[in-house]
């Protein structure tokens, strides 16, 4: 929770088994105040999978802070979910219904703000997400970056979980996908919307991000770098990151011709 640890005027990073994770809270001396980013991540013990959570709430961190405390009431449930060989199929309409639970909903609309949510899990040759509103997740490959291809979700606006809140629609509204991951080592990165501030909007373009990670160096090195060059460049928006590397050693697929 960025409320809790608001990394102001500071880079943080740490490595979680195969995930690494940071943040920059913002610079002060471009008036950041305030951090409302949070992130969860879980992972099997045996690190065959990972499921990671990215919030970028506003007017408050209430909303971010209710939906991971929601998330951990299941972790019980997501983690035999995670684990199961019908994952793929079973994720997505559980993350729905707890998104949708009326408990949770009424819970939502008694707290200030509301916050936008991307999930993603990877297990395998497999990934899936899940977004709702503005954070960014990317997918780094070699193969992918040649087709001009970088980025799993488009970012949508007016999108949130919190006191206002999709699942109150007739119709909610989000963002899901799955992918196949390419041969050899896969890079995956969710990030919130602060990066693209950096430099004048340098990372609004995603094959800057992809060159920053796709390289010889460690991927807790490259996070550091990346977060050091928001500090540098006096940031006013807190940026939170999670990303990690999977390798795909079963072959994907190709053209038949």
């Amino acid at each position: 929770m960025g409320s809790d640890r608001p990394s102001l005027d500071e880079v943080a990073v740490t490595s979680l088994g195969r995930v690494a994770v940071g943040c920059f809270g913002g610079s002060t001396s471009n008036k950041a105040y305030k951090n409302e980013d949070a992130l969860y991540c879980m992972q099997a013990p045996d690190q065959t999978w990972v499921l990671s959570v990215l919030l970028d709430a506003h007017h408050s961190s209430q909303s971010a802070q209710l939906l991971i405390n929601h998330l951990k009431s299941k972790r019980e449930e997501l983690t035999q979910i995670c684990s199961s060989t019908t994952v793929f199929t079973e994720l997505e309409p559980y993350i729905i219904k707890l998104l949708s639970e009326e408990s949770f909903r009424e819970a939502c609309r008694s707290i200030q703000g509301e916050t936008s949510c991307l999930l993603c899990y990877q297990s395998g040759a497999y990934l899936w997400w899940l977004s709702i509103g503005d954070c960014m997740a990317f997918l780094f490959h070699p193969e992918l970056a040649a087709m001009g291809q970088y980025a799993l979700n488009q970012r949508q606006f007016y999108e949130w979980v919190g006191q206002v809140n999709t699942f109150d629609l007739p119709v909610p509204c989000y963002s899901s996908g799955r992918r196949q991951l390419r041969p050899g080592t896969n890079t995956i990165v969710l990030v919130t919307d602060g990066l693209l501030e950096c430099e004048g909007g340098f990372y609004e373009s995603p094959q800057h991000l992809y060159h920053h990670f796709k390289n010889d160096k460690p991927i807790v090195h490259n996070l550091n770098v990346l977060l050091q060059r928001l500090e540098a460049g006096q940031v006013r928006d807190s940026t939170s990151v999670i990303c990690w590397e999977a390798m795909n050693a079963i072959g994907a697929h190709y053209p038949s011709e």
